[in-house]
């Protein structure tokens, strides 16, 4: 993996983040795609570019609340030798040793949750829709298809920088979906390739709002329902491969639940294994849950009317 690019300069900086090159195109790309579609649909395209800043705005604020939710359990914990279990990690910068700090975490450049992203900047962007009085299904519609492929390119840029979006170890030998870590913590273990997979999975669903489903004349939003209830169950199913702990265990988690240093990674990975569902499992059963209700109440299956 490649999570920087060097550039020789005399500042000593190590070069810059693939993760964030790509999360950047992710951006670009969307803020191409956004003012064309509110066109089409003939919307005020003089809006994207708020909705664009307000999307990454809430994506960053809310990745990062939500990070620091995942490893909640690794950053307040009895230590010891230490006390203060919730106090410690508040005073200090880094917190307990050997443990991920609270704000170390929060303001670093990795640690990033998709659906943290998705709900916050959803958040946002709402309240700025309401703010101007803008017609929200028909808005919401129209901004699919630029999230859709921004998290395709987004999803790549996990697996170039080797951040640990993976998955556990495994003995098949499947181009592009098996591959060997040696990413954040080295390994050489072959692993699941989960964000490959979902880049895939992203770029497909992607195509299918592009060049099909916007162009069906569906009822205000159905286009945003059913990009709930496809990218909910998505990444419902990718994360029965990925490495994440089970908010509340089904079964006896792996002795390692923790990501190891370096040193015990292999060990961890070829020990790991789906043990119940994740956060982002419950949030994405949330999503399919709600992207039904929409279609069902509205009634979203049906078309509108043609004009022509």
């Amino acid at each position: 993996m490649l999570d920087r690019i060097p550039i020789p300069n005399p500042f000593g900086w190590e070069g810059l983040s693939t993760f964030s090159l790509l999360m950047m195109l992710a951006f670009l790309v969307g803020s191409y795609l956004l003012p064309k579609e509110l066109e089409r649909k003939k919307l005020d395209p003089n809006h994207s570019d708020w909705l664009i800043f307000l999307g990454i705005l809430g994506t960053l604020i809310g990745a990062k609340i939500f990070f620091i939710f995942e490893i909640w359990d690794q950053v307040f914990i009895d230590v010891p030798g230490y006390d203060g279990k919730y106090t410690y990690p508040l005073t200090h910068w880094n917190g307990f040793p050997g443990h991920p700090g609270l704000w170390s975490s929060l303001f670093s450049g990795g640690g990033l949750v998709f659906f943290g992203g998705l709900l916050f900047g959803w958040l946002f962007i709402t309240l700025y829709f309401r703010y101007y009085k803008l017609d929200i299904g028909a808005y919401y519609d129209a901004v699919i298809p630029a999230i859709s492929m921004g998290y395709a390119i987004g999803r790549l840029g996990c697996f170039v920088s080797g951040d640990g979006c993976y998955g556990f170890a495994t003995d098949e030998r499947i181009p592009f979906f098996v591959f060997e870590f040696h990413g954040a913590h080295p390994s050489g273990v072959p692993v699941w390739n989960t964000p490959v997979m979902e880049s895939i999975m992203a770029f497909g669903y992607f195509s299918y709002f592009q060049f099909w489903a916007r162009y069906q004349n569906f009822r205000k939003w159905s286009i945003g329902a059913q990009f709930l209830i496809i990218h909910g169950f998505a990444r419902l199913i990718i994360e029965f491969l990925r490495v994440n702990k089970a908010v509340i265990p089904f079964i006896d988690p792996p002795t390692l639940v923790n990501i190891p240093d370096a040193n015990g990674n292999p060990t961890f990975l070829t020990g790991y294994y789906w043990h119940g569902f994740s956060q982002s499992q419950y949030i994405s059963i949330a999503l399919i849950l709600f992207g039904v209700y929409l279609m069902i109440s509205k009634k979203l299956w049906l078309k509108e009317e043609s004009n022509a």
